[in-house]
């Protein structure tokens, strides 16, 4: 250290000892100061704490060619997290199992620092560079100090200007509600997407201070419709269910196993609100109690905004997981709401009130089997409509027929029956039961054959039974198919007769007979799937009087 210092005592270049200093102290300067100090200020080391943390996650954005965009788990409750100041914004998530996750947006809105320090070497520099001219070889001298304050000068307008904070607090997450011993359990009946024209929209913010301040630069809106009915987001809120303890440990099989409340959801408005290059939603939702009766119940409108993320301008369309951690916590919001928790207990009744205008229907079924297959099929229609067709089942002469629900389940359309003699005539919907997936319909005209019908409560399993109906085409007419009964099934409030008939597409509302003729079922759904074939389904026919308030009275008694 001395021998540096008895050195730098000395005449350098021949120069006088004050412009010795001035010298090495431009060079100093120029070595360190090449492109301006404050453009070495890579990085901001800010430390993040949770308020009342305990083990709160805390993690980073990142984006790397494998995974793309995700985020970085960097420790939980207190961490440091090394943020680039050549970024306009850095996203940090915070997020606990059983809370609803919090992800804070960081904008560079601190004055880098190191600016100050350009701005001395800028007039370090130019002084050096004065007192160079006074002196001998002033050359040199005013050289390096006029280049030291020049490349300075240049620093105090290179980025980065601004720079992140190096504390930030994160507020306490939100928990979310724990299903109680006194609660009901709750299933997603559908979560649709019903967004009308102009439902869409999207806010342009400057910055942070005129979105909080809801200073909108400029408003645009998409002048389609967006309808989605049953959105794969039930996918999600089911999870969310699940967690939180609203659904039964019963796992989801073929058939119902549970008494859970469905409830059902809707999307109706969008608002983006973008902020420089992250965006974030707020989505207007409608919740409602479902029940297969489609009896209205009171609608619940939930308003929430969502977290923070970086917009998408490859790919500008919404961003599900943003979505779907809002339709969350909207979900649970309706479940807490008062007036769903009503409705959620106004279901016992319903069937009730479902029939309480009906009046009993007294019809005449066949008072012997028919004797042959081929002359049940005079029993046996064929429902068509603009969206399909289906079966149906004579139960009178008089024109009253039984078929399934799902065949004529928008009452808008018009709805002709064919007949085994190919007459053709419009039909009414005198009423319907959508638990047991039964309906009423009624034909103007007199003379038809019916089925004799068994009201045997009893499933005779491994008995030969033959269906009814008209698969596929219309054009194929009335079609029989043969095979054995397989089983009984309770599904819900059904009890359905399985059988290994061959049923296709056509055959719903059709008859399932026994070799005589008699009716003993209304042929309802296929299953079908990998592995799975020749399982059918039926409604056994004494339930037709229960569900549709009809008295089953042969003609000889």
């Amino acid at each position: 250290m001395l021998t540096l210092f008895s050195m730098l005592s000395k005449p350098l270049f021949g120069l006088h000892r004050t412009a010795t200093w001035i010298a090495c102290g431009g060079l100093f300067v120029l070595f360190f100061g090449l492109s301006g100090c404050s453009a070495l200020n890579f990085n901001t080391k800010a430390r993040f704490v949770v308020d009342q943390g305990d083990n709160v996650l805390i993690s980073s954005d990142a984006w790397t060619w494998e995974e793309g965009f995700h985020y970085q788990p960097e420790g939980t409750d207190s961490v440091v997290i090394k943020l680039d100041n050549s970024e306009a914004v850095h996203l940090v998530r915070a997020e606990k199992d059983g809370h609803y996750p919090m992800v804070t947006p960081l904008f560079a809105d601190f004055a880098n620092p190191w600016k100050l320090l350009d701005l001395s070497l800028t007039i370090g520099g130019a002084a050096t560079a004065a007192a160079g001219i006074s002196q001998e070889n002033r050359n040199v001298v005013a050289g390096v100090g006029f280049f030291t304050g020049f490349l300075n000068a240049i620093g105090l307008f290179t980025p980065p200007k601004k720079v992140f904070a190096r504390y930030y607090r994160i507020a306490p997450l939100r928990g979310m509600p724990v299903a109680g011993p006194d609660d009901p359990m709750v299933r997603i009946e559908g979560f649709h997407m019903h967004i009308p024209e102009g439902g869409h929209s999207w806010q342009y913010f400057q910055d942070m201070r005129e979105y909080s301040e809801d200073r909108i630069e400029f408003v645009s809106a998409s002048d389609e419709a967006v309808d989605i009915p049953y959105s794969n987001l039930d996918e999600d809120l089911t999870t969310a269910l699940s967690e939180q303890g609203f659904q039964s440990d019963v796992l989801d099989g073929m058939f119902q196993h549970d008494e859970s409340i469905l409830i059902s959801g809707q999307l109706t408005q969008v608002k983006e609100n973008r902020v420089q290059n992250v965006v974030s939603y707020h989505l207007n939702t409608e919740w409602w109690v479902h029940n297969a009766y489609g009896m209205k119940t009171d609608t619940i409108h939930i308003e929430r905004k969502s977290n923070w993320a970086l917009y998408n301008f490859s790919n500008p369309g919404f961003d599900r997981d943003l979505i779907s951690e809002t339709l969350t916590e909207s979900m649970f919001l309706a479940i807490e709401h008062p007036l769903l928790n009503e409705n959620m207990r106004k279901l016992e009744n319903l069937e009730e009130r479902w029939k309480s205008d009906w009046t009993p229907i007294s019809l005449r079924p066949a008072n012997a089997p028919a004797g042959k297959i081929s002359k049940a099929l005079a029993s046996v229609v064929t429902i068509d409509a603009a969206d399909g067709h289906g079966s149906g089942c004579i139960l009178s002469s008089d024109g009253y027929i039984v078929t399934n629900h799902h065949v004529v389940s928008d009452p808008t359309l018009d709805y002709t029956v064919y007949f085994d003699n190919g007459q053709a005539l419009p039909a009414s919907i005198v009423r319907f039961h959508p638990i047991y997936d039964l309906a009423l319909l009624h034909v103007d005209t007199v003379g038809l054959q019916p089925f004799f019908i068994s009201l045997d409560e009893s499933i005779d399993v491994g008995e030969e039974t033959f269906a009814m109906g008209t698969p596929y085409d219309i054009d194929l007419g009335a079609s029989v198919t043969k095979g054995i009964i397989s089983g009984k099934r309770k599904d819900g409030e059904r009890t359905l007769i399985q059988t290994d008939v061959s049923i296709s597409p056509g055959n719903s509302g059709g008859a399932l007979v026994h070799t005589d003729g008699t009716l003993i079922g209304i042929v309802n759904e296929k299953v079908l799937g990998m592995g799975v074939e020749g399982i059918g389904f039926a409604i056994p026919a004494h339930l037709i009087q229960e569900a549709l308030m009809i008295q089953l009275t042969p003609e000889n008694d």
